[in-house]
């Protein structure tokens, strides 16, 4: 949009361009990253199910009793945390680089690759720093 000019187009209509463009990403990103979440959680279930019961002799009703047991309230709870976090930090760093950027593909190109990799540096980072919280407070440390 900054190649294009749109963004200046936003502005002289007098729209301001943060609060066109970056919260509907951000309200999509903190609704859609948690819902994700709960269906790759889902998913590894089942995986886990159809594995149990074909491979490894388990019947259904005892994978979903031994899974159960296995889960714990503070796993899902922690794992909804932090995709709201990340959701956050994906949309701040995409949304900075794309109204960073200069003109040109090239350009594009370069902030593109800059938004992927500082948001995969950020959300290690973040995840190394809730994995330390979240340890210690289990761990009594």
């Amino acid at each position: 949009m900054r190649v294009a000019e749109e963004l200046d187009a936003l502005k002289t209509m007098a729209l301001d361009p943060v609060a066109f463009l970056v919260t509907p990403k951000l309200l999509a990103m903190i609704v859609m990253l948690p819902c994700l979440v709960m269906w790759s959680d889902f998913m590894g279930v089942a995986g886990g199910a159809l594995f149990g019961v074909t491979g490894a002799g388990f019947t259904l009703g005892s994978y979903f009793v031994a899974t159960r047991e296995a889960l714990a309230v503070g796993d899902i709870t922690t794992g909804l945390i932090k995709s709201l976090v990340f959701g956050v930090v994906i949309t701040a760093v995409g949304c900075h680089e794309g109204f960073s950027t200069g003109a040109g593909a090239e350009e594009v190109g370069r902030s593109t690759t800059s938004a992927v990799v500082v948001s995969i540096l950020l959300v290690v980072l973040i995840d190394l720093t809730f994995t330390f919280l979240f340890y210690s407070t289990r761990a009594g440390l």
